[in-house]
Order: structure tokens, then sequence, then C-alpha cells
């Protein structure tokens, strides 16, 4: 057996199909490292589609290579007003409260119809940790994710250019999970869709930290500061659902 062969046994995501989010993430890297942008860890989730997953994830032993793509990526001096603000659970608000920060979001051009107008309907989900607010936003016919603090410039990107099939009863999947930057500017994202008569999920970090999810609109997401969203074995998920709670790898999602 050849030594990539034999790497390839190892590989924890071997045989992973991406998401639709997942190739738009992969594309998107593809042109961040062309005009010169950042880069961030993510672990890819593991649902079938038709296409392949353009970068490969390989792990020997405890040591893990995780592939580069792009996370919504605020500025500097943003990113750390929402790392020194944020809280383990988030603040639920509506489309109407976050129209400003909706109309920013459109007007970075991410989506399936830039030009789309913006209503409050579009807004799917969106949740304020201390000064930064996340909202996942319909651009058309596909779905963005976008986080913005305060009035500044907002990070949006694209997560589906359409519908997607909602998770069975009772469960959710796992879209795209990444993190961004390095020691304790380091922060991590995850995004998925929630399937009927789920009433919340809860992320449970490697360190004993909870994070209280979002959950609105057929989706869920949360942000928070450290690695764990580009590691393995980093993340236990709760999900709430009206038979009971049910608790998951996220790698199993």
């Amino acid at each position: 057996m050849k030594d990539l062969e034999q790497l390839a046994v190892l590989d924890p995501a071997g045989g992973h199909e991406p998401t639709p989010a997942e190739w738009a993430r992969a594309n998107a890297l593809v042109d961040r490292i062309v005009e010169g942008g950042t880069t961030a860890h993510t672990t890819p989730a593991r649902r079938p589609t038709t296409r392949r997953w353009a970068v490969g994830l390989v792990a020997a032993g405890a040591a893990a290579v995780v592939g580069a793509v792009t996370l919504p990526s605020l500025l500097p001096g943003s990113m750390d007003r929402a790392l020194a603000s944020w809280t383990p659970v988030p603040g639920s608000l509506t489309g109407e409260q976050v129209m400003p920060q909706a109309r920013r979001c459109a007007e970075s051009g991410v989506g399936s119809d830039p030009s789309a107008p913006v209503s409050p309907s579009d807004v799917l989900l969106a949740e304020q940790r201390g000064v930064a607010t996340l909202l996942i936003q319909r651009r058309g016919a596909g779905v963005i994710e976008c986080m913005s603090v305060d009035g500044d410039r907002p990070a949006a990107m694209a997560l589906t250019d359409g519908p997607l099939p909602p998770p069975a009863a009772g469960t959710v999947n796992v879209e795209t999970r990444s993190s961004v930057g390095d020691g304790d500017d380091q922060y991590s994202n995850v995004v998925g869709l929630v399937g009927p008569s789920v009433t919340g999920v809860d992320l449970v970090l490697a360190d004993g930290r909870t994070v209280r999810t979002s959950t609105r609109g057929g989706w869920w997401a949360a942000w928070w500061p450290g690695p764990e969203g580009g590691e393995i074995g980093s993340i236990t998920v709760l999900v709430h659902h009206t038979a009971g709670t049910s608790t998951h790898r996220i790698e199993d999602l």
C-alpha cells in the first residue's frame, strides 16, 4: 500500500460528500486566495451531495490537518469588540428589529440575487451576542449568513443557492462549521438545519463551556470564542425536541 493510501485509511472524513453550503464556502476560498484574502479552519459536515469536497482532511494519530475555507470574517477592530462582549446565551431578534443590519448584509453583494430587495420576512434567524449580530437571511433563491458589529461593515457568506430539504423530525444537521483567527483572537461558527419538533440546540465544548444556539426559520446557528469549530472531537451537540433530548458528536450530524 502506498503512503497516501495508508494515510487515507486514517482520514475521519473519508468518503465524505460536502453540503451545498460547504461547496459555496470552498468556492469562495478559491476566490479569496486569488484575491489575497484570509483563510479559516473548517471541518466538513457529513451529508451526501452530488459533488466532492475540494479540500481534504487527513488525521494521523492525535493530529489533524484541517482544510482551509473562508468564514464570515470581521475587521480586526470589530472582532475585538465582538469577542469582548460575547455571551453564551444569545438574544433573539425579529426581522423588523434587524432591518438596518439586513440591508447592510444585502449590500455586500453575496447571494444568488444580490440586487433583490430586502424585507423583514427574508430574515430567517437573527441573534445578538453582545455587540455582534448574526443573521441567516434569504437573498433571491439562496440563503446567506452575515455577521455585523454595531454599524461597521458586515461580513457575509453564501450558504446555499437554492432550497434545502429539512432534516427528519426531532433531528438537526450541520451545513457548515469553521474557525478563524489564532490564539485569543480565534472564534468558531456553526450553521445547520433543524427538523420539525426540535425546540432548541446546545453545544457542549471540550473545555466544559455550553453555548446556547439560536433556532428559528428552519435553521440553527451560533458563534463563540475558541477554535472548536475547526477541530475534531471538541463539540457535543444536545438536540432538544418534544420527546426529550438526544446527544450527538457534531461529526455525526
